[in-house]
Protein backbone atom coordinates (compact mmCIF):
# COMPACT_ATOMS: atom_id res chain seq x y z
CA UNK A 1 0.00 0.00 0.00
CA UNK A 2 1.40 3.28 -0.96
CA UNK A 3 2.26 5.31 2.08
CA UNK A 4 0.57 9.32 2.16
CA UNK A 5 3.11 12.37 1.82
CA UNK A 6 0.37 14.72 2.93
CA UNK A 7 1.47 14.47 6.32
CA UNK A 8 4.43 16.45 5.70
CA UNK A 9 2.59 19.37 5.18
CA UNK A 10 0.95 19.21 8.75
CA UNK A 11 4.28 18.91 10.32
CA UNK A 12 5.89 21.45 8.38
CA UNK A 13 2.97 24.19 9.74
CA UNK A 14 3.88 22.42 13.22
CA UNK A 15 7.40 23.42 12.52
CA UNK A 16 6.00 26.82 11.66
CA UNK A 17 4.49 27.43 14.78
CA UNK A 18 7.46 26.54 16.89
CA UNK A 19 9.40 28.85 15.07
CA UNK A 20 6.83 31.84 15.17
CA UNK A 21 6.27 31.38 19.07
CA UNK A 22 9.65 29.93 20.05
CA UNK A 23 12.05 32.13 18.34
CA UNK A 24 9.19 34.65 17.90
CA UNK A 25 7.80 35.40 20.69
CA UNK A 26 10.34 33.49 23.76
CA UNK A 27 13.87 34.38 22.11
CA UNK A 28 12.59 37.86 19.78
CA UNK A 29 10.83 39.63 22.63
CA UNK A 30 12.98 39.13 25.99
CA UNK A 31 14.50 43.01 25.21
CA UNK A 32 11.65 44.34 25.92
CA UNK A 33 11.90 43.66 29.94
CA UNK A 34 15.29 44.82 30.20
CA UNK A 35 14.32 48.33 31.26
CA UNK A 36 11.23 47.54 33.56
CA UNK A 37 12.78 44.83 35.20
CA UNK A 38 16.03 46.74 36.08
CA UNK A 39 14.02 49.86 37.07
CA UNK A 40 11.78 47.14 39.32
CA UNK A 41 15.22 45.34 41.04
CA UNK A 42 17.20 48.53 41.03
CA UNK A 43 19.84 47.08 38.48
CA UNK A 44 21.60 48.15 35.93
CA UNK A 45 20.57 47.07 32.18
CA UNK A 46 23.68 44.29 31.92
CA UNK A 47 22.48 42.93 35.42
CA UNK A 48 19.46 42.50 33.58
CA UNK A 49 20.78 40.97 30.38
CA UNK A 50 23.08 38.32 31.92
CA UNK A 51 19.57 36.27 32.51
CA UNK A 52 19.94 36.09 27.99
CA UNK A 53 24.22 35.32 28.58
CA UNK A 54 23.03 32.69 30.81
CA UNK A 55 20.28 30.87 28.69
CA UNK A 56 22.97 30.88 25.40
CA UNK A 57 25.72 29.65 28.08
CA UNK A 58 22.77 26.48 29.23
CA UNK A 59 22.14 26.39 25.26
CA UNK A 60 25.55 25.65 24.60
CA UNK A 61 25.89 22.91 27.02
CA UNK A 62 22.95 21.39 26.26
CA UNK A 63 23.98 21.37 22.44
CA UNK A 64 26.67 19.17 23.23
CA UNK A 65 24.84 16.01 23.56
CA UNK A 66 21.36 17.34 22.53
CA UNK A 67 21.87 16.08 18.83
CA UNK A 68 22.71 12.00 20.00
CA UNK A 69 19.87 12.66 22.57
CA UNK A 70 17.52 13.83 19.81
CA UNK A 71 18.12 10.43 17.96
CA UNK A 72 17.30 8.36 20.34
CA UNK A 73 13.55 9.26 22.03
CA UNK A 74 10.40 10.45 21.07
CA UNK A 75 10.45 13.79 19.98
CA UNK A 76 6.90 14.31 20.41
CA UNK A 77 7.53 14.07 24.10
CA UNK A 78 10.52 15.94 24.25
CA UNK A 79 9.12 18.87 22.61
CA UNK A 80 6.08 18.54 24.91
CA UNK A 81 8.00 18.63 27.97
CA UNK A 82 10.33 21.15 27.51
CA UNK A 83 7.75 23.72 26.19
CA UNK A 84 5.60 23.33 29.42
CA UNK A 85 8.94 24.12 31.04
CA UNK A 86 9.86 27.00 29.09
CA UNK A 87 5.93 28.49 29.44
CA UNK A 88 6.15 27.40 33.20
CA UNK A 89 9.36 29.37 33.44
CA UNK A 90 7.64 32.72 31.85
CA UNK A 91 4.69 32.22 33.37
CA UNK A 92 6.97 31.83 37.06
CA UNK A 93 8.57 35.06 36.42
CA UNK A 94 5.47 37.29 36.86
CA UNK A 95 5.36 36.62 40.48
CA UNK A 96 9.53 36.98 41.02
CA UNK A 97 10.78 39.10 43.53
CA UNK A 98 14.43 39.10 43.19
CA UNK A 99 16.91 39.04 39.86
CA UNK A 100 18.05 35.74 40.45
CA UNK A 101 14.16 33.81 39.58
CA UNK A 102 14.91 35.96 36.36
CA UNK A 103 18.53 33.81 35.92
CA UNK A 104 17.04 30.35 37.08
CA UNK A 105 14.15 30.87 34.51
CA UNK A 106 16.62 31.22 31.78
CA UNK A 107 18.89 28.89 32.66
CA UNK A 108 16.33 26.49 32.02
CA UNK A 109 14.85 27.91 29.22
CA UNK A 110 18.70 27.60 27.66
CA UNK A 111 18.82 23.57 28.75
CA UNK A 112 15.20 23.18 26.83
CA UNK A 113 16.32 25.76 23.51
CA UNK A 114 17.92 23.22 21.40
CA UNK A 115 15.46 20.17 21.81
CA UNK A 116 12.29 22.86 21.44
CA UNK A 117 13.37 25.64 19.26
CA UNK A 118 16.64 25.19 17.83
CA UNK A 119 17.22 22.14 16.30
CA UNK A 120 13.85 20.56 15.57
CA UNK A 121 12.63 22.68 13.04
CA UNK A 122 15.92 21.08 10.87
CA UNK A 123 16.02 18.03 11.81
CA UNK A 124 11.98 17.17 11.95
CA UNK A 125 11.61 19.10 8.26
CA UNK A 126 15.04 17.14 7.15
CA UNK A 127 13.15 13.68 8.04
CA UNK A 128 9.96 14.61 6.71
CA UNK A 129 11.25 16.47 3.44
CA UNK A 130 13.34 14.99 0.78
CA UNK A 131 12.05 17.06 -1.95
CA UNK A 132 12.13 21.35 -1.33
CA UNK A 133 13.68 21.01 1.82
CA UNK A 134 15.62 24.70 1.34
CA UNK A 135 12.09 25.98 0.47
CA UNK A 136 10.00 24.68 2.81
CA UNK A 137 12.92 25.00 5.67
CA UNK A 138 13.25 28.59 4.75
CA UNK A 139 9.97 29.13 5.00
CA UNK A 140 9.78 27.83 8.66
CA UNK A 141 12.94 29.51 10.01
CA UNK A 142 11.58 32.98 7.93
CA UNK A 143 8.41 32.68 10.15
CA UNK A 144 10.33 33.75 13.21
CA UNK A 145 11.27 37.20 12.14
CA UNK A 146 6.95 37.60 11.34
CA UNK A 147 6.09 36.02 14.89
CA UNK A 148 8.90 39.09 16.12
CA UNK A 149 6.94 41.49 14.19
CA UNK A 150 3.92 40.46 15.67
CA UNK A 151 4.47 39.78 19.24
CA UNK A 152 6.74 42.75 19.82
CA UNK A 153 4.10 45.17 19.66
CA UNK A 154 1.46 42.56 21.85
CA UNK A 155 3.90 42.12 24.37
CA UNK A 156 5.37 46.10 24.53
CA UNK A 157 1.56 47.09 24.51
CA UNK A 158 0.70 44.42 27.48
CA UNK A 159 3.86 45.83 29.29
CA UNK A 160 2.75 49.39 28.34
CA UNK A 161 -0.82 48.62 29.76
CA UNK A 162 -0.52 46.28 32.87
CA UNK A 163 3.30 45.78 33.71
CA UNK A 164 5.91 43.63 32.73
CA UNK A 165 4.53 40.98 35.10
CA UNK A 166 1.62 40.69 33.03
CA UNK A 167 3.90 40.57 30.15
CA UNK A 168 5.53 37.42 31.09
CA UNK A 169 2.44 35.73 31.85
CA UNK A 170 0.82 36.23 28.55
CA UNK A 171 4.01 34.61 27.18
CA UNK A 172 4.06 31.65 28.96
CA UNK A 173 0.28 31.51 28.52
CA UNK A 174 0.68 31.69 24.57
CA UNK A 175 3.27 28.78 24.84
CA UNK A 176 1.70 26.43 26.90
CA UNK A 177 -2.01 26.74 24.97
CA UNK A 178 -0.12 26.85 21.57
CA UNK A 179 3.45 24.50 21.18
CA UNK A 180 2.48 21.87 24.17
CA UNK A 181 -0.64 20.48 22.78
CA UNK A 182 0.82 20.54 19.18
CA UNK A 183 3.49 18.65 20.23
CA UNK A 184 1.08 16.27 21.86
CA UNK A 185 -1.35 15.66 19.32
CA UNK A 186 -0.18 16.58 16.25
CA UNK A 187 3.57 16.15 15.86
CA UNK A 188 5.52 13.09 14.38
CA UNK A 189 9.32 13.00 14.56
CA UNK A 190 9.66 11.11 11.55
CA UNK A 191 7.67 9.00 8.94
CA UNK A 192 6.12 5.98 10.54
CA UNK A 193 3.92 2.95 8.51
CA UNK A 194 1.10 5.02 7.21
CA UNK A 195 3.16 8.69 6.08
CA UNK A 196 5.73 9.10 4.02
CA UNK A 197 8.39 11.89 3.51
CA UNK A 198 7.59 14.34 0.54
CA UNK A 199 8.83 13.35 -2.26
CA UNK A 200 10.09 10.04 -1.15
CA UNK A 201 8.69 8.13 -3.79
CA UNK A 202 10.24 10.16 -6.62
CA UNK A 203 14.20 10.06 -4.79
CA UNK A 204 14.53 7.10 -3.64
CA UNK A 205 17.90 6.71 -4.71
CA UNK A 206 19.34 9.92 -3.31
CA UNK A 207 17.67 9.20 0.05
CA UNK A 208 18.92 5.89 0.55
CA UNK A 209 22.26 7.73 -0.39
CA UNK A 210 21.61 10.11 2.06
CA UNK A 211 20.68 7.97 4.94
CA UNK A 212 24.20 6.45 5.09
CA UNK A 213 25.95 9.84 5.46
CA UNK A 214 28.53 10.00 7.80
CA UNK A 215 29.36 10.30 11.66
CA UNK A 216 30.26 13.02 13.64
CA UNK A 217 33.38 11.52 13.80
CA UNK A 218 34.18 11.28 10.42
CA UNK A 219 32.80 14.87 9.81
CA UNK A 220 35.47 16.80 11.69
CA UNK A 221 38.35 14.64 9.44
CA UNK A 222 37.26 17.03 6.46
CA UNK A 223 37.73 20.31 5.42
CA UNK A 224 33.96 21.42 5.39
CA UNK A 225 33.23 20.79 8.63
CA UNK A 226 35.17 23.65 10.25
CA UNK A 227 34.42 26.06 7.88
CA UNK A 228 30.89 25.47 8.08
CA UNK A 229 31.87 25.79 12.29
CA UNK A 230 33.94 28.67 11.38
CA UNK A 231 31.23 30.35 9.50
CA UNK A 232 28.70 29.68 12.39
CA UNK A 233 30.94 31.33 14.73
CA UNK A 234 31.13 34.12 13.43
CA UNK A 235 27.58 34.62 11.86
CA UNK A 236 26.06 34.29 15.62
CA UNK A 237 28.94 36.86 16.65
CA UNK A 238 27.57 38.79 14.64
CA UNK A 239 23.88 38.03 15.32
CA UNK A 240 24.59 39.07 18.82
CA UNK A 241 24.86 42.59 18.37
CA UNK A 242 21.18 42.95 17.20
CA UNK A 243 20.36 42.74 20.78
CA UNK A 244 22.70 45.94 20.97
CA UNK A 245 20.88 47.92 17.44
CA UNK A 246 18.49 50.28 19.65
CA UNK A 247 21.41 51.76 22.00
CA UNK A 248 23.20 52.06 19.14
CA UNK A 249 20.94 54.47 17.24
CA UNK A 250 20.05 55.91 20.63
CA UNK A 251 24.04 56.50 21.00
CA UNK A 252 23.90 58.36 17.97
CA UNK A 253 20.94 61.13 18.98
CA UNK A 254 18.39 59.39 17.42
CA UNK A 255 14.75 58.39 19.47
CA UNK A 256 14.19 54.71 20.79
CA UNK A 257 11.25 55.13 18.36
CA UNK A 258 13.81 54.94 15.60
CA UNK A 259 15.53 52.04 17.23
CA UNK A 260 12.70 49.85 17.34
CA UNK A 261 11.65 50.70 13.53
CA UNK A 262 15.38 50.02 12.74
CA UNK A 263 14.61 46.14 14.83
CA UNK A 264 11.31 45.87 12.75
CA UNK A 265 13.15 46.71 9.55
CA UNK A 266 15.68 43.84 10.29
CA UNK A 267 12.62 41.09 11.63
CA UNK A 268 11.35 41.85 8.27
CA UNK A 269 14.23 41.85 6.04
CA UNK A 270 14.82 38.08 7.87
CA UNK A 271 11.84 37.09 7.11
CA UNK A 272 11.97 37.60 3.44
CA UNK A 273 15.57 36.92 3.33
CA UNK A 274 14.99 32.86 5.05
CA UNK A 275 11.91 32.91 2.95
CA UNK A 276 13.75 33.61 -0.16
CA UNK A 277 17.22 32.09 0.63
CA UNK A 278 15.37 28.35 0.56
CA UNK A 279 14.13 28.89 -2.44
CA UNK A 280 17.01 30.05 -4.36
CA UNK A 281 19.06 26.96 -3.11
CA UNK A 282 16.83 24.87 -4.30
CA UNK A 283 16.94 26.33 -7.41
CA UNK A 284 20.21 27.73 -8.30
CA UNK A 285 23.76 28.01 -8.18
CA UNK A 286 24.20 27.97 -4.34
CA UNK A 287 27.86 29.88 -4.37
CA UNK A 288 25.53 32.55 -6.40
CA UNK A 289 23.03 32.46 -3.94
CA UNK A 290 26.01 32.41 -0.71
CA UNK A 291 27.45 35.14 -2.54
CA UNK A 292 24.20 37.30 -3.08
CA UNK A 293 23.09 37.49 0.78
CA UNK A 294 26.92 37.55 1.83
CA UNK A 295 26.36 41.12 0.05
CA UNK A 296 23.88 41.90 1.97
CA UNK A 297 24.94 41.70 5.11
CA UNK A 298 28.30 43.58 4.44
CA UNK A 299 26.19 46.72 2.67
CA UNK A 300 23.41 46.36 5.71
CA UNK A 301 26.24 46.14 9.06
CA UNK A 302 28.25 48.87 6.72
CA UNK A 303 25.53 51.11 6.61
CA UNK A 304 24.36 51.12 10.59
CA UNK A 305 28.04 52.85 10.76
CA UNK A 306 27.67 55.35 8.09
CA UNK A 307 24.22 56.17 7.64
CA UNK A 308 22.23 58.81 10.04
CA UNK A 309 18.96 59.40 8.34
CA UNK A 310 15.94 57.58 10.11
CA UNK A 311 14.76 56.12 7.43
CA UNK A 312 18.18 54.95 5.83
CA UNK A 313 18.41 53.20 8.68
CA UNK A 314 15.27 51.42 8.26
CA UNK A 315 16.56 50.25 5.48
CA UNK A 316 19.96 49.21 6.10
CA UNK A 317 18.71 47.22 8.85
CA UNK A 318 15.68 45.81 6.35
CA UNK A 319 19.26 44.63 3.98
CA UNK A 320 21.43 43.43 6.74
CA UNK A 321 18.18 41.06 7.95
CA UNK A 322 18.05 40.00 4.56
CA UNK A 323 21.55 38.59 5.15
CA UNK A 324 20.07 36.86 8.45
CA UNK A 325 18.98 33.50 5.96
CA UNK A 326 22.81 32.74 5.51
CA UNK A 327 23.23 32.29 9.19
CA UNK A 328 19.70 30.09 10.00
CA UNK A 329 19.05 28.55 6.29
CA UNK A 330 22.01 28.26 4.44
CA UNK A 331 24.52 26.18 7.68
CA UNK A 332 21.72 24.07 8.34
CA UNK A 333 20.40 22.98 4.71
CA UNK A 334 24.47 22.22 3.87
CA UNK A 335 25.15 19.92 6.76
CA UNK A 336 22.83 18.14 5.85
CA UNK A 337 23.75 18.06 2.51
CA UNK A 338 27.44 17.76 2.62
CA UNK A 339 27.61 15.70 5.57
CA UNK A 340 23.91 13.20 5.50
CA UNK A 341 21.33 11.96 8.08
CA UNK A 342 22.87 9.49 9.57
CA UNK A 343 24.25 11.68 12.55
CA UNK A 344 22.89 14.66 11.09
CA UNK A 345 21.50 16.45 14.24
CA UNK A 346 24.42 15.14 16.54
CA UNK A 347 26.55 17.17 13.63
CA UNK A 348 24.27 19.98 13.48
CA UNK A 349 24.11 20.33 17.24
CA UNK A 350 28.02 20.14 17.69
CA UNK A 351 28.49 22.92 15.18
CA UNK A 352 25.38 24.87 16.88
CA UNK A 353 26.90 24.84 20.68
CA UNK A 354 29.87 26.67 18.80
CA UNK A 355 27.74 29.96 17.61
CA UNK A 356 26.04 29.34 20.64
CA UNK A 357 28.71 30.21 22.52
CA UNK A 358 29.89 33.10 19.88
CA UNK A 359 26.24 34.66 20.54
CA UNK A 360 27.03 35.06 24.00
CA UNK A 361 30.69 36.21 23.93
CA UNK A 362 29.37 38.67 21.24
CA UNK A 363 26.18 40.43 23.61
CA UNK A 364 28.92 40.84 26.01
CA UNK A 365 32.36 41.70 24.19
CA UNK A 366 30.06 44.20 22.16
CA UNK A 367 28.78 45.90 25.50
CA UNK A 368 32.55 45.95 26.91
CA UNK A 369 33.89 47.44 23.37
CA UNK A 370 30.75 50.11 23.68
CA UNK A 371 31.84 50.76 27.64
CA UNK A 372 35.88 51.39 26.08
CA UNK A 373 34.62 53.60 22.82
CA UNK A 374 31.77 54.93 23.90
CA UNK A 375 30.92 53.84 20.52
CA UNK A 376 29.39 50.73 18.91
CA UNK A 377 31.57 51.51 15.81
CA UNK A 378 34.12 48.95 16.85
CA UNK A 379 31.54 45.60 16.95
CA UNK A 380 30.01 47.05 14.07
CA UNK A 381 33.28 47.18 11.55
CA UNK A 382 34.12 44.21 12.92
CA UNK A 383 30.62 42.43 11.83
CA UNK A 384 31.44 43.36 8.23
CA UNK A 385 34.81 41.62 8.30
CA UNK A 386 33.25 38.54 9.95
CA UNK A 387 30.38 38.56 7.18
CA UNK A 388 32.86 38.98 4.37
CA UNK A 389 34.95 36.08 5.75
CA UNK A 390 31.52 33.78 6.74
CA UNK A 391 30.70 34.24 3.16
CA UNK A 392 34.13 33.23 2.03
CA UNK A 393 33.92 30.01 4.28
CA UNK A 394 30.52 28.48 2.59
CA UNK A 395 31.87 29.29 -0.40
CA UNK A 396 34.68 26.84 -0.27
CA UNK A 397 32.87 24.72 2.01
CA UNK A 398 30.25 23.93 -1.38
CA UNK A 399 33.38 24.04 -3.86
CA UNK A 400 34.75 21.17 -1.75
CA UNK A 401 32.17 19.05 -1.41
CA UNK A 402 31.36 19.24 -5.61
CA UNK A 403 35.08 18.48 -5.65
CA UNK A 404 34.31 15.52 -3.53
CA UNK A 405 31.55 14.81 -5.81
CA UNK A 406 33.33 14.90 -8.62
CA UNK A 407 35.56 13.03 -7.76
CA UNK A 408 33.58 9.61 -6.79
CA UNK A 409 32.31 9.67 -10.18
Amino acid sequence: MKKNEGYAWVIFLCMCAVSLVGFGLVINTVGLFYEPVGKAFGVGRGSVALMSTMQNIAAAITLLFAGKVMTKINLKWVLAGCFAIIGLSLASLSFARSITHFYIAWILIGICQPFAIALPIPVILGNWFKKKLGTVMGIALGISAFGGTIFNPIISSIITANGWRAGWLAEGLIVLIVLVPMSLFLLKGKPDSKHAAYGQGEVEENAEVEETGITLKEATKTPMFYLIAFSMIALQFIAGFVQHISGHIVNSGLSLTTGASVVSGVMMGAAVGKILIGYLLDKFNNSFVVGLYTVFGILGWSGLIVLKSPMMLVSSGFILGLGQGLLLVTLPYFIRREFGSKDYSNILSIISMLGSVSSAAAVSLDGVMFDIQHSYTMPLTLNVILYILAGIAVVMSIRYTHKLLVSKV
